[in-house]
């Protein structure tokens, strides 16, 4: 729906494979719901996509290469872009159990069930705006290795899974760096490693990680959490976030503290005794009053190297963490909100990573459509980079076929909630006073009706 961007021929080497990759990548951004060769009716075109990721040349690390360009090319000039961006990391199972590539993966979380572990930095404003996929990491477990948590205790973390947290977070220093940019690593519980942070050493890098542990203070003698549920509440903030038992957002209203700590190892093992005392800022959020359903009940110990010095950085550090739940859409576009990446049929591992990574970059463009939707929806189409043709073709048989009063004028396009709505009219939606806008299933479906019909009008029209 976008218009082809031009990337340098560094990245994959060869000047027909880029080419090829963006057709593809063209392909399967429209039409994530179909399989390879429902994207591509040719027979030559199915063939190029299976053999672009069956080429050696062809990489994960080529594609977010191509990716990246992007990526920066979509920032303002050095002297209008962002203070700030937000890193998001997090992992997701990916489950091939029954698949024929199955006999080359490695066991999820039991020994009969194959798969492999995504790992994916998402780059997002400070205003929530998803930028693009920053880094992407596969693991696959070995059998000996399931069951053995105990055992990898006194291993250094860089023969660890959760070596991928440091991977990730080094990728975000080097960017950092070599863009001016301060970026803020955002990530859950799993990334509450003392290693990470004492890995930053960018002047622009911070950290901003959800409390797993009650770790030990300087003192010797009291722990974070304690600490912690001593201190005032220095005043109450309200958001939403979204309820994971009835589907839908609601309000919050949260009870903040935030104060000073320096953390250390309670009884470091020989491979941590380096480990420095580590100073951070904790802010803590409960919601109250609390819920009669204490799972749901929200409490978040969030430690951070940014500057914590009033309620405001307080209630900001709050915003910050909810905009994790962007990489929780995500990677819920990749399972089974249109891209579906679990029903894959491809046998060899390489194939497999690279078609995961294709749809991956594919999946963005659905989900920064419906992140204006949502927070910029009086944006014009034409701001965000949709096309004229799609535009025309939308609301021309929206007018005709779906009888609805909408009518193409070229010199006064329409806002982009306008848009979305329409779209979500040939995928089957009806707009109502509880979700006013389409989701992002009905979305993808949408997108891949409209490119049908824009391939139908181009035909006719020769």
């Amino acid at each position: 729906m976008k218009g082809a961007k031009k990337y340098s021929t560094s990245c994959l080497g060869d000047k027909r494979l880029e080419s090829r990759y963006r057709s593809v990548l063209r392909h399967l951004s429209a039409q994530m719901n179909a399989t390879v060769p429902q994207a591509n009716l040719e027979w030559k075109a199915i063939k190029g996509t299976y053999r672009l990721w069956d080429n050696e040349k062809v990489t994960p690390q080529g594609q977010l290469a191509l990716h990246f360009q992007d990526i920066i090319s979509s920032l303002p000039p050095s002297k209008e872009r962002p203070l700030r961006v937000l890193q998001i990391s997090d992992t997701v199972e990916l489950n091939y159990t029954r698949h024929r590539c199955a006999k080359h993966l490695g066991p999820l979380k039991y020994i009969k069930h194959r798969g492999l572990h995504l790992h994916n930095s998402l780059l997002v404003s400070e205003q929530g705006q998803p930028l693009g996929l920053l880094k992407q990491t596969f693991h696959i477990r070995k059998d000996e290795k399931l069951g053995k948590s105990a055992e990898r205790l006194h291993e250094p973390i860089q023969d660890k899974e959760s070596a991928r947290w440091l991977d990730h977070f080094d990728c975000g220093q080097t960017f950092s760096q070599t863009q001016g940019l301060e970026v803020v690593y955002v990530a859950d519980r799993e990334a509450d490693i003392l290693e990470l942070f004492a890995e930053r050493s960018a002047p622009g890098m911070h950290f901003l990680i959800r409390s797993n542990h009650d770790r030990k203070l300087c003192d010797g003698q009291s722990n974070l959490g304690p600490t912690v549920d001593s201190w005032t509440a220095q005043g109450t903030y309200q958001t939403q976030v979204f309820c994971s038992t009835s589907k839908r957002w609601r309000t919050a209203n949260l009870e903040i503290r935030f104060g000073a700590v320096v953390v250390k190892l309670k009884n470091p093992l020989p491979h941590k005794q380096h480990l420095p005392p580590i100073a951070l800022n904790v802010v803590d959020i409960r919601e109250v009053p609390a819920k009669q359903d204490q799972e749901h009940t929200i409490h978040w110990r969030l430690l951070t190297s940014l500057d914590v010095q009033s309620f405001q950085d307080a209630v900001q550090i709050c915003r910050y963490y909810v905009l994790r739940w962007i990489i929780e859409r995500f990677h819920f576009i990749l399972k089974s909100g249109g891209a579906s990446v679990e029903k894959l049929q491809l046998a060899l591992p390489h194939r497999l990573k690279n078609a995961i990574t294709t749809y991956s970059i594919a999946a963005m463009d659905a989900l920064q459509l419906r992140y204006y939707c949502d927070t910029d929806p009086d944006q014009t189409i034409d701001q965000i980079g949709i096309d004229d043709l799609s535009y025309k073709v939308l609301y021309t048989y929206a007018e005709k076929r779906l009888n609805l009063d909408v009518h193409y004028d070229p010199k006064s396009p329409p806002t982009v909630k306008q848009f979305c709505i329409t779209l979500g009219r040939i995928g089957g939606f009806l707009p109502s006073k509880r979700q006013p806008v389409p989701g992002i299933i009905i979305l993808t479906r949408a997108l891949e009706r409209l490119k049908t019909l824009v391939d139908a009008y181009i035909t006719f029209s020769q």
